[in-house]
């Protein structure tokens, strides 16, 4: 590539293609994409995870202004998305379920931060309305969120790909970003690597969409940015609602209230106001937890996960987790589930960042040219698209 590139995005992963789609629709051509893995498949985050489409209900904008409105807004493009390109999707509802009076503090706030957050469609049920949909599931309160769903991952990153490829973007494949100098006017020289050889181009705009490793991309034009990537293991697991009847499911996504969660995954047991404080102490994580979520296998087939624990690599895809786990964590609202019914299912690494709550997503003060997409953890795939409309907008106004 002799020519300068207008646009060069690093990494191809969801947030990568619906950038790259989203820049094709206004930029011919003059967009390459550099992703180090074989093919654009979503081989990390984007296809490691329950393909949940979120409804915006669990982030509030006090701690994280980005995510609760980029899900909010994401959540209907993506459901518009999958229409038009015939991406599998089931617009299935989740049931957010309290067990007892401590969770139901827990769960008026996810009530408020849903309403906060323009989520509609949003109902609270009693215990009786629960049992007419979910017989099985024993909860005192529940809140019902019907926009929420499930997509096929790999589905949406494939369909991404393709439209943007249509509209001129190239990918390139199986090669690794060496190289990212910025240039002494504007731009940058970018180095990449591949079985091949290495090659140098230059570029204007650069944009760093590459998850995982976006922390070690970022440093590479400005070593003095302190972004730190503390990453997340998140293993699953999955059983037949089939195998009897007291463990039968409609097909919705059943989630626990979100609690706080301390550094070795374990839930902290502790009234709502006490958790507060040490979650803006950062002592604590926020997270929904071990949650139920339908798959596209079969109607019967729901996975149980994720079960969270600090991994050893960025590459660390070894299950660690044994079935009794799961049941452990799900046991207080589907208690007719055994431990024979669950078998292991597959392993997945979030780009969490370090201390932050909130995506990411901001110019070098330094280097204007380079637009920086870290710690797009969940739920980054449900906000990939209006991700990519945010990301638009700042690409025009670096070209105006």
């Amino acid at each position: 590539m002799s020519e300068e590139i207008l646009v060069t995005i690093a990494g191809a992963g969801v947030v990568g293609c619906a950038t790259a789609y989203e820049l094709s629709k206004v930029i011919n051509g003059n967009i390459v994409i550099v992703e180090r893995n074989n093919s654009v498949k979503g081989e990390n985050q984007s296809s490691r995870n329950s393909g949940v489409i979120h409804a915006g209900i669990f982030y509030p904008r006090d701690f994280g202004p980005l995510k609760s409105s980029l899900c909010v807004k994401g959540n209907s493009l993506l459901y518009e998305f999958c229409e038009k390109n015939n991406v599998p999707y089931k617009k299935c509802g989740k049931l957010v379920v309290a067990t007892s009076p401590m969770e139901e503090e827990y769960l008026e706030d996810v009530l408020r931060i849903a309403k906060e957050n323009g989520v509609e469609g949003i109902s609270t049920l009693d215990r009786n309305q629960i049992n007419k949909i979910e017989p099985n599931i024993n909860a005192v309160s529940a809140i019902h969120a019907p926009s929420s769903g499930i997509v096929e991952s790999t589905g949406l990153v494939e369909a991404l790909y393709n439209r943007a490829e249509e509209n001129g973007a190239i990918f390139i494949t199986s090669n690794e970003l060496t190289d990212i100098n910025p240039c002494a006017r504007e731009g940058f020289n970018i180095g990449i690597r591949s079985v091949n050889g290495n090659e140098q181009f230059k570029t204007k705009i650069f944009i760093n969409s590459a998850g995982l490793y976006s922390d070690e991309i970022a440093k590479k034009i400005n070593p003095e940015l302190n972004y730190i990537m503390d990453p997340v293991k998140g293993e699953s697991a999955k059983f037949s609602s089939l195998r009897r009847k007291n463990i039968r499911l409609s097909g919705m996504s059943i989630y626990p209230v979100p609690f706080g969660y301390l550094p070795d995954g374990e839930r902290l047991n502790v009234p709502f106001k006490q958790f507060l404080e040490l979650f803006k102490q950062h002592k604590v994580t926020k997270s929904v937890g071990v949650h139920i979520s339908p798959t596209f296998d079969s109607d019967s087939i729901f996975t149980v996960g994720p079960a969270y624990s600090i991994p050893e690599s960025r590459q660390d895809y070894k299950p660690s987790r044994k079935e009794s786990y799961y049941l452990d964590k799900v046991l207080q609202f589907l208690p007719g589930l055994k431990q024979e019914d669950i078998s292991l299912h597959q392993v997945g690494i979030r780009a969490k960042l370090k201390d932050r709550y909130d995506y990411v997503i901001e110019r070098d003060e330094s280097f204007s040219g380079c637009i920086n997409l870290v710690g797009i953890d969940s739920p980054g795939l449900t906000s990939s698209l209006a991700i990519a409309k945010y990301v638009r907008k700042m690409v025009l106004e670096i070209l105006q």
